[in-house]
């Protein structure tokens, strides 16, 4: 199981490869490469038996490696959702976490 969507190429160690199940991210992160001046490789697969769809992988040489994920992480920070959705809980969780620091420090001067 990866946790990431990049992994180092299988059979040749000097590609890295980022894998995409979804088509809109994956043409935005073709893009970005482009704009970059990172080459690439890409390689569509269809997975017409599971149902999933395409998953689109591109080839990185290993050189580029660093700039591609810099483009990957700043990708997924562009379509990744709040942590806590709901604008009251997160600011109600920021202050009792606030709360509790204040009375750490408090507890700590008094001590």
């Amino acid at each position: 199981m990866r946790l990431t969507n990049w992994y180092t190429h299988p059979a040749d160690n000097r590609y890295h490869v980022f894998e995409f199940r979804n088509a809109e991210m994956a043409e935005e992160f073709e893009r970005d490469l482009v704009a970059q001046g990172i080459d690439f490789e890409k390689a569509p697969i269809e997975r017409d038996q599971s149902g999933e769809g395409v998953l689109l992988q591109f080839g990185i040489h290993r050189a580029a490696f660093k700039d591609a994920l810099r483009v990957n992480h700043l990708l997924h920070g562009r379509h990744r959702e709040p942590f806590i959705g709901h604008q009251g809980l997160r600011w109600a969780m920021l202050l009792v976490t606030a709360g509790m620091i204040g009375l750490a420090l408090m507890g700590w001067m008094q001590s």
